[in-house]
């Protein structure tokens, strides 16, 4: 799944739960009705308003789903661990137990790794049972001094104190196999020599928009006359020539756009809601500052550029066939330029008849 894929998951996923868990908020406050919690009185209906809120936002694209997500977790998570400090004052007196909102923990502690890298997730599910342990082991002493404790409390307690220490173990045995199979992930999706996402990132995430229906155009360059510099300098400064054009090309790159190695001295720049203008300009700024840049050893060096715009109707191999036939449309032409392919397949004003140029 790509990450563009999987951020549209969890904003749709977000999108639904975020409603449901306001009308939890308001469920629960209207299962006491006849005698509210002092705590519940303001903080369910303030997260009712903080997660409808947030929703709101994430659902005009105002805010990303990951911050929309961190936000509300921490917000649930502060009424989670005040309801629970909250509990011993009278609940836990009265029904020698804690009540059923502690299981709701559980989902606490699940939830931490969809908001957080398993990194971070790991970290705040440990501090969130340090927090509870501190906050049971606090009362059950001032409940001993008091005289007021009893086995019924202890059991509860301690019952829910080893549940979420295993739920914290579980998810962090968890947490650690998908920071593996994400590593495995990341090295099969990038190339190891310039750092860059590799032709199946690439081709990947440009499926990804032409079944979303989403415009993008795409540059293709090639370095010119690589095989000199192999031939020349050897394979090490080759591989340092191309690292530093990744470098140098990428910095013209904003938002979602982005450079992958495509194969050897060849490179494609993926320009997402760009079209081929834009594609042609930028490809002209990348163009004239890698022509500027100085390559240890080997000096100046030069790159032809070929663009081409997504066209509603045909595939992948349509648009990449279009830019490769500008790509070397620019090589024929003497190198160290840019040539754009029309919609219909033809070349630019340089490959074409003055009468019949549309570009």
């Amino acid at each position: 799944m790509t990450a563009q894929a999987l951020n549209s998951m969890l904003r749709m996923v977000f999108l639904c739960l975020g409603p449901i868990g306001a009308l939890a908020c308001i469920a629960a406050l209207a299962s006491q009705w006849s005698e509210v919690d002092a705590l519940d009185r303001v903080a369910l209906p303030l997260l009712a308003v903080i997660l409808l809120v947030v929703t709101g936002v994430v659902a005009f694209n105002l805010l990303s789903v990951t911050l929309a997500t961190r936000i509300s977790f921490v917000a649930t998570a502060v009424y989670f661990l005040l309801g629970l400090d909250r509990q011993f004052f009278w609940f836990v007196l009265h029904h020698q137990m804690l009540s059923e909102s502690s299981y709701w923990f559980a989902v606490l502690y699940a939830t931490a790794f969809v908001a957080f890298r398993a990194d971070r997730a790991i970290q705040v599910c440990a501090a969130i049972f340090v927090i509870s342990l501190l906050i049971c082991l606090s009362h059950l002493w001032t409940l001993k001094m008091g005289g007021l404790l009893t086995y019924r409390i202890v059991a509860s307690v301690v019952q829910f104190l080893i549940a979420s220490m295993t739920l914290v173990l579980v998810q962090v045995a968890v947490g650690r196999l998908r920071q593996q199979l994400d590593q495995v992930r990341a090295v099969a999706f990038l190339d190891v020599l310039t750092g860059l996402p590799n032709r199946l990132s690439a081709q990947q995430q440009l499926e990804g928009m032409m079944r979303t229906g989403r415009k993008f155009s795409v540059v293709m360059l090639d370095i010119d006359h690589f095989k000199q510099v192999n031939d020349t300098y050897g394979h090490q400064t080759g591989d340092m020539v191309l690292r530093e054009t990744g470098r140098v090309v990428s910095r013209h790159l904003h938002g979602e756009q982005f450079m992958a190695r495509w194969g050897g001295e060849e490179f494609m720049l993926v320009l997402p809601d760009v079209h081929k203008q834009g594609g042609k300009a930028l490809a002209e700024t990348a163009r004239q500052d890698l022509y500027q840049h100085v390559f240890d050893q080997v000096g100046g060096l030069t790159a032809s550029f070929g663009v081409a715009e997504c066209v509603i109707g045909e595939d992948l191999n349509d648009v990449m066939r279009r830019a490769d036939a500008a790509l070397y449309a620019a090589k024929r032409q003497g190198r160290n330029g840019v040539r754009v392919a029309m919609d219909d397949g033809r070349l630019t004003r340089l490959d074409l008849p003055a009468q019949v140029d549309q570009e």
